[in-house]
């Protein structure tokens, strides 16, 4: 906007400046001492004083977080996609796994140990937004590692495209309760910063239905009258604790694209953003509603991965192909019991 020859700054722009200065830092660092004085904070991991995260949990959290992995064999929800760098070998049996297909693949910063289930439970759901920037930091290492390893520079209309980053859209009734987003925030102080990876940019392109939108999407297309309630009740208290086949029914057609959605992301290469994975229900609902818009989803980045409902632990798969990934077809879809 130019008014009487002169640029008015983006008001974002001055803020942050405002923020990132010197002198708004000094002000910062007294009132915090202050506060340690009137209300004085505790570590959320070991409960020291003065400090909501001492320097000892601090390492720890860091290097729970340096060395992101592949996480998807943990998750048994994630949808099947086609990996093509993958030769196929010798015709199998009926009953075996055909190595060409697996599931989406996920790059996570850490394991949802105590070091890091400690720290991201203070941030999301204790208020502790003053552990943004470890948990920042971890989260930009996982975005890194995996733009590197999964993208792959597609020349566009304009030249090379940069790949979306789609993040797990929050329910507004978290949103209320807490008062801010999470994911939302650490990504867009990732953006600010310069510290999204090369090549990569936001972009916000699935939101959540409204219930009545749900149980109506999920018994036009032939769900059961449990599914439907499943849709009704939604989530409540969250999907910890859950096990799978609840978790994908708690889920099942509970999104949908933006109203700009196809213009944004048709023939875009996208990569999906959540805080953990589970079973992966959320990231195959988040998947489902960006294929039907046209987008071809790389994979997903995590903070944490957890065990599976089932107990078996997540681990780095041996081999780590670069991914193109593709819709796997209906006739090789396993059926996981789940719908």
């Amino acid at each position: 906007m130019v008014r009487w020859g002169m640029q008015i700054p983006d008001p974002s722009s001055v803020l942050d400046r405002i923020v990132l200065g010197q002198p708004y830092r000094r002000t910062a660092a007294a009132l915090a001492a202050f506060a340690a004085l009137v209300l004085p904070s505790s570590c959320v991991l070991c409960g020291r004083w003065d400090t909501s995260l001492c320097p000892p949990c601090s390492a720890a959290f860091r290097r729970a977080t340096a060395r992101p992995f592949r996480a998807e064999a943990g998750a048994e929800s994630l949808p099947d996609v086609v990996l093509p760098d993958v030769a196929p070998g010798p015709a199998r049996g009926p009953h075996d796994p055909d190595p060409t297909y697996g599931p989406l693949p996920v790059v996570a910063a850490g394991r949802y140990g105590r070091a890091v289930s400690g720290v991201l439970l203070a941030f999301k759901n204790h208020g502790h937004v003053d552990l943004a920037g470890p948990v920042e930091a971890a989260l930009a290492g996982a975005l890194h590692e995996a733009v590197e390893h999964l993208c792959r520079a597609r020349p566009g209309p304009g030249g090379v495209r940069p790949v979306l980053l789609v993040p797990v859209p929050g329910r507004a009734s978290s949103r209320r309760r807490r008062g801010y987003d999470p994911l939302l925030l650490l990504l867009s102080r990732l953006d600010r910063r310069g510290g999204l990876p090369a090549g990569a940019m936001l972009a916000a392109g699935v939101r959540h239905r409204s219930a009545v939108s749900r149980v109506g999407r999920v018994l036009v297309r032939g769900g059961l009258v449990r599914d439907g309630l499943a849709a009704l009740s939604g989530p409540r208290g969250g999907q910890k604790g859950l096990g799978r086949r609840r978790r994908r029914a708690n889920v099942l057609h509970s999104m949908r694209g933006r109203r700009d959605a196809r213009a944004v992301l048709a023939d875009r290469d996208c990569i999906i953003v959540d805080d953990v994975l589970t079973t992966g229900a959320t990231i195959g609902e988040v998947h489902r509603v960006l294929r039907g818009c046209g987008a071809r989803v790389l994979g997903a980045v995590v903070i944490a991965a957890t065990s599976s409902p089932g107990g078996h632990d997540v681990h780095d798969p041996t081999q780590t192909p670069s991914v193109d990934v593709q819709e796997v077809p209906e006739w090789r879809r396993v059926n996981y019991g789940g719908g």
